[in-house]
């Protein structure tokens, strides 16, 4: 029985080709690549602090040294949140001196490796929330060629950061990273019905016969966590279900990360009607067809 999609007849469709799993760790690489050079302009002056000081005492007292300090005694930008400011200064201290009476002669080394563990960590974390822009980024591409094929032009609303947050069309919104009171968690991409509705955002989610499509987005490359990037999917379409239940909206699934298990059970759901619509994130065609059918509800 083939599923009803033109660009996905067959589970090995929606799998990801190594060739694609390479473009996308490349594509990541890079990224990682811009990002991290301000954390190494850091590292350097942190580096010349370090080779000026004759203790650690004498690096302390340099103002310019704070929060590279605070970074080498291991505490991030969230942990930080969670101390006062002579809390902080008396936890940093503490921390220091017992890195200086372990590294002996090495002190200014072992800052240094500390505080590029700690910078390290700061930017897998900031890349693990690009991976997602990226994502999005494939994603409105793809939506605003569908409306411009209709001749179409949306208006694009972003965050400061320049993450898009909703897209508007006649009488359409789509809206990104949203958390309705109705579904109780976050919901990655959500099509609402604006005609004839005056109110505000959070109005327009409380309603439930406005929600026409709801779907996961997943960026994730990586092979070894596409099995976790679907069961979170998963989990998320599922609560859709029973929260907008007895109407449910049409549900889609977009994956850049798709092995072979993953993608039966997708065919399987879109068998059962449990799922719309799916496409692999690195197939332009299965994205055109997925985004030309949101623009057409």
């Amino acid at each position: 029985m083939a599923v009803l999609l033109p660009h996905v007849t067959k589970s090995s469709d929606l799998v990801t080709s190594p060739e694609d799993t390479q473009k996308g760790f490349l594509v990541q690489a890079l990224r990682k690549t811009q990002e991290a050079s301000p954390y190494v302009q850091e590292a350097k002056r942190f580096w010349e602090r370090l080779a000026e000081a004759k203790s650690i005492d004498a690096l302390a007292a340099m103002p310019s040294t704070q929060d590279h300090l605070i970074a080498a005694a291991g505490f991030s930008e969230k942990a930080k949140n969670y101390f006062s400011t002579e809390e902080l200064q008396a936890a940093v201290g503490d921390v220091l001196r017992r890195i200086a009476a372990d590294a002996g002669e090495n002190w200014r080394v072992e800052l240094l490796y500390r505080f590029l563990l700690t910078r390290g960590d700061t930017l897998g974390g900031m890349m693990r929330n690009i991976v997602g822009s990226i994502a999005q980024e494939v994603f409105v591409e793809s939506l605003i060629g569908s409306l411009k094929s209709d001749r179409v032009t949306p208006h694009v609303c972003k965050h400061k950061t320049g993450k898009v947050k909703t897209i508007q069309w006649t009488d359409r919104r789509l809206l990104f990273d949203r958390k309705p009171k109705l579904i109780g968690k976050n919901v990655d991409v959500i099509l609402m019905d604006t005609a004839s509705f005056d109110d505000d955002q959070a109005a327009l989610l409380a309603v439930k016969d406005r929600y026409l499509a709801c779907g996961e987005l997943k960026g994730g490359i990586d092979p070894a966590g596409a099995d976790e990037h679907w069961k979170t999917a998963t989990s998320a379409l599922g609560r859709i279900r029973r929260k907008l239940a007895p109407r449910c909206p049409p549900l889609f699934f977009v994956g850049a990360a798709i092995e072979i298990s993953m993608a039966r059970e997708i065919v399987s759901q879109l068998r059962s009607g449990k799922l719309s619509h799916a496409a692999n994130l690195s197939s332009p065609a299965q994205l055109t067809d997925l985004t030309d059918w949101l623009v057409a509800i």
